[in-house]
């Protein structure tokens, strides 16, 4: 179980802290934490480059409890992405004032009768889109390519025999040396407590 150090109690993802009998709420980061999400250069569309950055600043506005702490927090992010992500400034900021200031938008009309799935091959994706949407109104919507780790890992279906392991749990550990440490994973318990088993 986790212990209040400095007037401040970590749990899942927020840092509480106490301070002249008031309690405020921050972001948690863990100690190994490095900053590092999705490079700009990597080969993703860009609108998951920008989803990352958006779906961080509204876990920073829903948990920060003060303006002070929401500043030092997007000062963070700000600091995180272009640093060590490499994304241009104008692109995090513009990211960041869209999503703490969304404008009202009226539902997107389907503006093509038909709309189809295709693998997403950098720019050329893109030329592809334009060419369906222009010259045969066909709508595309992009997904992820097969990768090296697609290719060579198993199906990774259980078999008859096996149980589904649980995923999406919160945990708790307790240390041989007497601490406990509880954590939150979407993926298998049992990969998460193997990981743990190891550092």
């Amino acid at each position: 179980m986790e212990t209040e150090t400095d007037n401040k109690l970590p749990f899942l993802d927020v840092l509480v802290q106490r301070e002249n009998n008031t309690i405020t709420t921050s972001v948690y980061r863990k100690p190994i934490h490095t900053g590092q999400h999705i490079h700009f250069s990597s080969y993703h569309p860009i609108q998951v480059k920008r989803g990352v950055i958006a779906t961080l600043t509204r876990r920073v506005k829903n948990i920060s409890s003060t303006p002070e702490l929401l500043e030092i927090e997007l000062n963070h992010l700000r600091h995180a992405f272009t640093t060590y992500n490499e994304c241009p400034p104008s692109f995090v900021n513009q990211t960041i004032k869209s999503t703490l200031h969304p404008t009202t938008k009226s539902p997107r009309q389907q503006s093509a009768p038909f709309t189809i799935s295709i693998p997403y091959i950098g720019s050329t994706s893109h030329h592809i889109h334009r060419l369906l949407i222009q010259q045969t109104n066909i709508d595309v919507t992009f997904q992820r390519g097969n990768s090296t780790q697609n290719l060579l890992q198993a199906t990774g279906r259980p078999t008859a025999s096996q149980k589904p392991e649980p995923a999406g749990v919160v945990y708790n550990i307790e240390c041989v040396c007497g601490d406990t440490f509880v954590g939150e994973t979407s993926r298998p318990l049992i990969n998460r407590l193997k990981e743990h088993q190891t550092s």
